[in-house]
C-alpha cells in the first residue's frame, strides 16, 4: 500500500520513537488468510526470536515487506465453556458497540529477544485485564490475519488461557461480557474480523463434530 508524505507524517506524530517487533513477510507467505488452525508446541514459536527485529512503528504501519507480530488471547473460563469478551462503551464513536474475542497487542522491546510472541502475551494480558489464571492453561490455536483488510501487515497468533477470575482494567471504556460459543455465533456480526475468523472456525468445527 502506497503511503504519501503527509500520511507518514502523521504516523510519525503518531507512533514516535514506539518501536515493534516484525518478520519479513516473504517469512511467513505459508501462513493462509484468515484463521488457520495450527496445534503446534507453543515452544517452537520461538523461532521467530531469530527471524524478526524491532523497527520503529511507523516504518512498519502499512509496510508489505514486514509483518507485525500479534499475541491474541482469548480468555475461557475454567470449564473452557464461556468466552470473556470485551465490548467498547466508549471512545471512538465508530466502535462504540463493537465485540472483540480477543485481548493483546504489539510486542515491543520490553518484551526482550527471547520468546517474544509469549512474553508480550503476558505483558498485554496484564496490562489489559486483571486475572486469576489456572496454571499451564496457555494453548496456541494457530494463526489469524486479514490480508484483504486495511492492515494487511498484521499477523496474529492466536492463544487460550483459562481464568478462575478475570476483569477489565479500562471499564470506562470497555466492557466484559461471558458468551458461550453459541452465543459468538448469534452475535457474529457485531465482533471485528480476527475475531469472527475464529468464530468461523468454532462454527465448522461444531457442524464437523455433529456430522
Amino acid at each position: 500500500m502506497y503511503i504519501d508524505k503527509a500520511t507518514r507524517q502523521k504516523l510519525k506524530d503518531k507512533y514516535k520513537d514506539e518501536k515493534v517487533f516484525v518478520v519479513p513477510f516473504d517469512s511467513v507467505t505459508h501462513i493462509p488468510d484468515k484463521f488457520f488452525p495450527n496445534n503446534e508446541d507453543i515452544k517452537l514459536l520461538n523461532k521467530y526470536d531469530t527471524k524478526g527485529k524491532y523497527i520503529l512503528r511507523h516504518d512498519a504501519e502499512y509496510n508489505p515487506a514486514f509483518q507485525q507480530l500479534i499475541p491474541y488471547v482469548l480468555i475461557t473460563d475454567a470449564t473452557g465453556e464461556k468466552y470473556f469478551v470485551s465490548k467498547r462503551i466508549a471512545g471512538d464513536a465508530r466502535l462504540l458497540g463493537k465485540l472483540s474475542l480477543g485481548f493483546g497487542g504489539h510486542i515491543n522491546p520490553c518484551d526482550g529477544a527471547l520468546a517474544v510472541i509469549l512474553a508480550a502475551l503476558h505483558r498485554e494480558l496484564g496490562e489489559e485485564v486483571d486475572i486469576d489464571m489456572v496454571e499451564d492453561s496457555i494453548e496456541f490455536l494457530g494463526n489469524v490475519r486479514d490480508l484483504t483488510s486495511t492492515t494487511p501487515d498484521h499477523l496474529g497468533f492466536a492463544f487460550t488461557v483459562k481464568a478462575n477470575k478475570v476483569r477489565i482494567k479500562e471499564d470506562d471504556v470497555l466492557e466484559g461480557l461471558w458468551m458461550t460459543k453459541q452465543e459468538l455465533i448469534e452475535n457474529y456480526f457485531g465482533f471485528e474480523s480476527w475475531s469472527r475468523y475464529i468464530i468461523d472456525h468454532f462454527y465448522e468445527s461444531e457442524e464437523n463434530s455433529e456430522q
